[in-house]
């Protein structure tokens, strides 16, 4: 066994200095300035080592490795700190940039209460970004979306629908869009990859449900690095959306019978006739140690098929010269993917900040009647949340001459100053509406100045975001969590019923 593993990783290597002379840097070619988001995780860390010598790269991170806002690391790799939620502070932190590379999920807490999907958190960063960059004028974005994301939304899983979201709006901006699509990406440090080897690790029996019969064609992280090169060496060639995936079809069932032999066991598996997406995430969650909040929506993907279908970059990049699977994986444990992750002490570092800082996030997703704006949306909102909760509160509307909520103020009973909330006209547009939080008696006296509601359009598609930033609640926390955070997300879910029938 060690002897095969030294002879594929050596043969690794060999078709590694094939496909790098390919892509040698033209001395004469000025060198493109990339920024990427996401540059922490699995794929951002790989695409800054195959990168970081033909480019000018700009790492977007929310914590720098040190105390200044800007630093550059030993590979050349610049990195800025941003905050993804603050379409300003993307601006600042992509300037200059002629290409962003979009590698961003998030199925991570963000703040320490979040009442918000995942699919809705990706939908606000998408559009936070769209609109930072047409800002700053970049010219180009490449966005790894999910393989099959081009059938029907009818038999696509939230996730996958949510990838097809994400690039609708980052193409929906004045930067032309390069979407690639992959499924399971195997390599040191993938998530998916290290859900798949703890199972057959640490279960002796594995029961097959119905949807590891679902064919797939997963890639290698190399071939990954080698798309990317291949778009960014002329990003104005690859417009468009281009599938990548190895040459065999597979099956999850077949990907662990082969990764357990690469392991050096055969698990003994059990097919069931049954599609059990739930009852899996529990015992993958129990087995593998990963958060729900990857494991949920990743196995709810795992029904749809995911088959790569011919393009001109996989023609470009010669697709029998792909990793297979079998190779991907031997590579993989050799590099100790098995137990990599690359986000691990991120993670444990933003949790204890999150704890400490104590905020609220909350996004709800609605129908957004035609004609309206979102000025005309929080007006509507203020309106009708004071008709709902009379006499217990009074909401009070300071309005400009052609309409637009300029201050608001929350009494209870009339006495009581609960909140106070003013628009800040210079983060306000066509497309999003934003009052900042205040004062009042339910906002901490310590409340960032980045406190704030928002109601948000997003064209593609017909939908309104009202998204509750920053917020940091003056109840103590147990408190808060059982009553006026119960009350915001009912009162939201009212305000969505009712602009449901308004559309």
């Amino acid at each position: 066994m060690r002897a095969t593993l030294r002879e594929a990783v050596s043969a690794a290597g060999d078709r590694r200095e094939n496909q790098m002379e390919t892509f040698l840097p033209d001395p004469e070619k000025p060198r493109l300035r990339v920024a990427i988001a996401g540059a922490s995780g699995f794929v951002g860390r790989a695409l800054r080592k195959r990168l970081a010598a033909r480019f000018d790269l700009i790492g977007l991170t929310r914590r720098p490795p040190n105390s200044e806002a800007t630093s550059t690391d030993a590979d050349g790799v610049e990195w800025r700190q941003c905050d993804l939620f603050d379409p300003e502070s993307i601006e600042r932190a992509i300037s200059g940039a002629d290409v962003v590379v979009y590698l961003v999920h998030s199925m991570s807490p963000q703040s320490r209460l979040t009442q918000a999907r995942f699919d809705d958190l990706d939908l606000l960063l998408a559009d936070n970004v769209r609109r930072a960059m047409d800002a700053a004028g970049t010219r180009h974005v490449v966005f790894l979306g999910g393989l099959g994301a081009d059938q029907d939304s009818s038999i696509l899983s939230r996730h996958l629908i949510s990838r097809k979201e994400v690039g609708a709006v980052l193409g929906a901006g004045s930067a032309r869009l390069t979407e690639l699509r992959a499924g399971l990406v195997i390599g040191r440090g993938g998530s998916s990859f290290r859900m798949l080897i703890r199972l057959i690790r640490r279960l002796p029996v594995m029961v097959l449900p119905r949807w590891t019969s679902t064919p797939t064609q997963p890639v290698a992280i190399d071939d990954i690095e080698r798309a990317f090169e291949a778009v960014l060496d002329a990003p104005e060639k690859w417009e468009g959306e281009f599938d990548l995936g190895i040459e065999e079809e597979m099956t999850y069932g077949k990907m662990i019978h082969r990764a357990g032999i690469a392991l050096g066991r055969a698990p003994f598996t059990v097919p069931v006739p049954i599609s059990s997406p739930r009852v899996s995430t529990l015992w993958i969650m129990l087995f593998s140690g990963e958060p729900g909040s990857l494991v949920i929506p990743l196995i709810a993907s795992l029904k749809t098929p995911t088959i790569a279908r011919p393009n001109a970059l996989l023609e470009h990049l010669g697709r029998d010269s792909f990793v297979g699977f079998d190779e991907s994986v031997r590579e993989a444990i050799q590099a100790g993917g098995a137990t990599d992750d690359p986000r691990r002490v991120t993670r444990r570092r933003d949790r204890k900040v999150i704890q400490e800082r104590s905020l609220v996030r909350s996004i709800q997703r609605m129908s957004m009647p035609k004609n309206w704006t979102p000025a005309g949306a929080a007006r509507e909102y203020w309106e009708w949340l004071g008709r709902l909760c009379r006499p217990l509160l009074q909401v009070k509307t300071d309005l400009s001459d052609d309409g637009v909520v300029q201050h608001v103020s929350v009494h209870l009973l009339g006495v009581l100053r609960m909140l106070d909330l003013a628009r800040r006209p210079e983060a306000c547009d066509d497309d999003v509406e934003v009052l900042g939080i205040e004062g009042g008696l339910l906002a901490r006296k310590d409340s960032p100045p980045g406190a704030r509601l928002e109601f948000r359009a997003i064209r593609k598609g017909g939908m309104l975001l009202t998204v509750l930033q920053e917020y940091a609640p003056s109840l103590p926390w147990p408190v808060y969590l059982c009553s006026q955070a119960q009350i915001h997300f009912i009162v939201m879910l009212g305000f969505r019923r009712w602009l449901r029938r308004k559309a």
